[in-house]
């Protein structure tokens, strides 16, 4: 199993990105995570930065302010327009769980969440930023072999 990465690349770098502008309080909750993000490989990884691409345009959506409005329709270009790549790369190239040629793809989707969450936190405050449920829902992703 010398090809398995470990931890999720994915989640690590969320980790790193959105630790970054955590306050202290906040911090010290993801810090209780380390040990799960830890035993993570990359398998489910595409998976995982899908949800961080959905979860920066429903952040967006749900925001009142107008710099979010602009954001929500360009990150809904960006992510058809991804699809649509990713979808044309299946055919002429093989990719094995999301590690391949679409990773630039996922850590541009990351990127977004991390900047939705930044520009949410700084207007609204971090205890009203979900992130740590955007973390959860990435940890909870497995392969199908590894949820045995």
């Amino acid at each position: 199993m010398s090809d398995v990465k470990s931890p999720s690349p994915i989640i690590s770098y969320f980790v790193r990105e959105i630790g970054s502008s955590l306050p202290a309080p906040e911090k010290a909750k993801l810090g209780t995570y380390a040990a799960a993000v830890t035993n993570t490989t990359h398998h489910g990884d595409f998976r995982r930065a899908w949800h961080c691409a959905e979860w920066a345009v429903q952040m967006a959506e749900r925001s009142s302010d107008s710099h979010s409005g602009h954001l929500v329709k360009h990150l809904e270009e960006i992510r058809k327009l991804q699809k649509d790549t990713i979808f044309g790369a299946e055919f002429g190239i093989a990719t094995v769980d999301g590690v391949g040629p679409g990773e630039d793809a996922e850590i541009q989707w990351v990127d977004d969440a991390v900047a939705v969450a930044k520009s949410e936190g700084n207007r609204v405050g971090w205890d009203s930023v979900p992130w740590e449920d955007l973390l959860k829902e990435m940890l909870a992703v497995v392969a199908p072999d590894e949820s045995r």
